[in-house]
């Protein structure tokens, strides 16, 4: 004859509890959750266009951690990162967009020189484009992993982005997919909703999967 006694009620409660919290379900529910605040968040950096690129990087800081199951409290999390990052971040923004701006005034002017300089003209743009998409894709995520002099980590990130190409070829993509689903989604207004709740923390987070396999192998030991 067995007995239930109090003791064996309260352990198959906790038991209950524990499979019922870190069941796949609930884990993907906290993620979305998660994902919803940091959107948010970013949302809120970017009012001011100035410090959307510190806002990137807490963007970044959270999904890396995130895609190592390190989260804590995401709303406390990112707004640390936010003032851990912005001097440097809001720099490099700015020095993205600047390169941007080269590249689509020098596509307007380009054609209407002499023909025997387009060709330079042409391949140096391709080169300052090529830079300019590697340190978006790098240097944000770079901000929020490592320490170090904004010299040094412009000059990481591009080495690291030309060194590993099949990353980086894949970050494009992923920028891209989610780039189409903004336009058609201008085109289509209740797909707004999407991007005003988990668009943009969802692409940080898919990005932040592919970049933990990149700084793996640049990370100390125990970090």
């Amino acid at each position: 004859m067995r007995i239930r006694t109090g003791n064996s009620v309260l352990i198959r409660k906790k038991e209950w509890n524990k499979m019922l919290f870190d069941s796949p379900v609930m884990n993907a529910l906290n993620k979305a959750v998660n994902l919803v605040i940091l959107n948010l968040c970013f949302l809120l950096c970017c009012v001011p266009v100035v410090t959307a690129g510190a806002g990137l990087a807490a963007l970044y800081s959270v999904n890396l951690k995130m895609a190592r199951n390190e989260e804590a409290y995401i709303f406390r999390s990112y707004w640390k990162a936010f003032g851990e990052n912005v001097k440097q971040a809001t720099l490099c923004w700015l020095m993205v967009l600047a390169c941007g701006a080269v590249c689509l005034w020098n596509l307007q002017v380009i054609p209407q020189l002499p023909g025997w300089t387009r060709p330079a003209l042409y391949a140096g743009t391709f080169v300052c484009a090529a830079v300019c998409m590697i340190e978006f894709l790098y240097v944000f995520p770079y901000l929020a992993r490592f320490r170090d002099r904004l010299r040094v980590c412009l000059k990481n990130a591009l080495l690291i982005g030309g060194s590993r190409p099949g990353y980086t070829g894949t970050l494009i993509l992923v920028g891209a997919a989610f780039l189409a689903f903004g336009i058609v989604s201008i085109e289509a207004p209740q797909l707004l909703f999407f991007w005003l709740t988990i668009g943009f923390a969802l692409w940080g987070y898919v990005q932040a999967w592919i970049l933990r396999k990149v700084f793996d192998r640049y990370e100390e030991p125990g970090r």
